[in-house]
């Protein structure tokens, strides 16, 4: 045998040993055998082995000064898109005292950013650092591999959907200088996730769901694996492979603590917690990093990015990016699986006492691509047979377009389709910052009633030569 035959085959072998290693990697760390046959996302998923951050998967918070109207922090501190970095394979988000930084003059939870709750004195100069997937998804095994900022900033990796968050670590790495507050030393080895209900959370007696478990070591000290299973019936959380709670859907239900069966993002941040104590200059004196050197994410079902959002069963899915449809929180619009013409979720309004004005639910801003001339609207609507509603309105809003649907005649306690013809003199404004998209609304005129109860699933536009759903 000649020695390049003999060289082929040693190539060839690491080759196959490699791809071994690699499929033997790409099954959670709780489940190697993939004994619950998961599926890779390869969409959310990433090594951060590049040069830069991948802006297919990821944004950043704050970077050039766009936080697409997300949050911008825990104040004091605030996202800044500098403080994300790519490094020797993993993504290092950083936590500052950066008295240079020019703070956006405003109060988060009445605190403002870079200052203190009376003053916008710079006082509190932290700087910190987040990402978000640019898509969303429906069930699945998130895992992380990462290492806790060692600095009084918590080191988190959760999701939100609809009127939802699931926190699957938001960690807290140190104590500050002199523990201010005078913490236990516990604090910095516990494995903390919440499973919040925005909806619930409303209510001043509500108790969300938390749970913390104490592990035998600080948990900034080294690399871990924090696994966590989101299934329609239960959660379940991992460290290092190991199982360490189990609680079902029922569980959380009687507490009201489940609204999780929405599409959720992913965000991956540090924060400060005030209540824990605040980060000093000294704290601080050199960058706080949180490392993390992978994410990845397994379903039974590969759900998304695109999920049908005319017929409200997810985000929109445009330009590369995600957004749900959104309302002020005391609106009486609602995404619900309690009544559907088709899928899981319709749209429901449910008014208990009479509006002022109008009610209005908003798709995002770019989220529509109609073209010019002559055009139909259809959607699908369910009357409660106690609701006396006469209009509903459509607003296309760049070009501005209304669209008027009489409601007197629609036979109630079914599913009832309608269609409205339109014409539009120009095509959809396809900018992200006030372009078109969808305003619903109904005016206190509109109902007859004193209460009302309706869904709406299914719209959908369509002209000539194209359709749009």
């Amino acid at each position: 045998m000649k020695l390049t035959d003999i060289l082929k085959g040693i190539i060839l072998l690491g080759v196959i040993l490699i791809s071994i290693q690699v499929q033997a990697q790409n099954h959670p760390l709780s489940d190697l055998e993939n004994k619950d046959n998961w599926v890779f996302n390869e969409t959310l998923s990433d090594e951060f082995n590049g040069k830069k951050l991948d802006k297919d998967k990821w944004w950043i918070l704050g970077e050039n000064g766009d936080y697409r109207s997300k949050w911008k922090g825990r104040a004091p501190g605030q996202f800044v898109a500098e403080n994300v970095k790519i490094r020797k394979g993993n993504l290092v988000l950083q936590s500052k005292w950066d008295p240079k930084f020019k703070f956006i003059e405003e109060k988060n939870n009445g605190v403002y950013y870079g200052g203190t709750k009376e003053s916008f004195d710079g006082s509190h100069p932290i700087t910190q650092a987040c990402i978000m997937s640019e898509s969303f998804f429906q069930y699945g095994y998130m895992e992380i591999r990462c290492k806790i900022a060692d600095a009084p900033v918590t080191s988190g990796f959760w999701t939100t959907g609809y009127k939802s968050e699931i926190d699957m670590i938001e960690n807290f790495g140190k104590l500050p200088i002199g523990n201010p507050k005078k913490k236990n030393t516990d604090l910095e080895k516990k494995y903390r996730t919440n499973i919040i209900n925005w909806e619930a959370k409303r209510d001043p007696d509500f108790e969300t769901y938390k749970a913390e478990d104490v592990m035998s070591e600080r948990l900034a000290e080294d690399y871990h694996v924090y696994g966590f299973e989101w299934d329609k019936d239960y959660v379940k959380t991992f460290f290092d492979g190991q199982l360490i709670r189990h609680v079902t859907r029922e569980e959380l239900e009687k507490e009201n603590q489940w609204k999780h069966q929405f599409p959720q993002e992913l965000w991956i941040n540090s924060e400060v917690f005030s209540w824990y104590g605040l980060p000093t200059a000294k704290d601080l004196e050199k960058p706080a990093e949180f490392l993390v050197d992978y994410v990845r994410i397994w379903q039974k079902e590969i759900t998304g990015p695109e999920f049908d959002a005319l017929g409200f069963e997810g985000p929109f899915y445009f330009q590369g990016r995600s957004v749900n449809w959104w309302c002020k929180a005391k609106e009486p619009w609602r995404i619900s699986n309690e009544k559907s013409s088709d899928g899981t979720f319709a749209l429901r309004f449910k008014m208990d006492k009479k509006i002022k004005n109008k009610s209005s639910i908003f798709s995002p801003f770019g989220s529509l691509n109609l073209p010019k001339g002559d055009n139909e609207l259809n959607f699908k609507i369910w009357i409660d047979k106690e609701t006396e509603v006469d209009q509903l309105t459509f607003v296309l809003q760049s070009p501005y377009k209304p669209i008027k649907v009489n409601l007197s005649d629609v036979k109630k306690n079914k599913w009832v389709e309608v269609s409205v013809p339109f014409k539009r003199k120009e095509g959809s404004n396809l900018a992200l910052k006030n372009g078109d998209r969808i305003q619903l609304f109904v005016t206190a005129d509109d109902l007859k009633s004193t209460t009302a109860l309706f869904y709406i699933d299914e719209i959908s536009f369509k002209n000539i030569t194209k359709e749009t759903k």
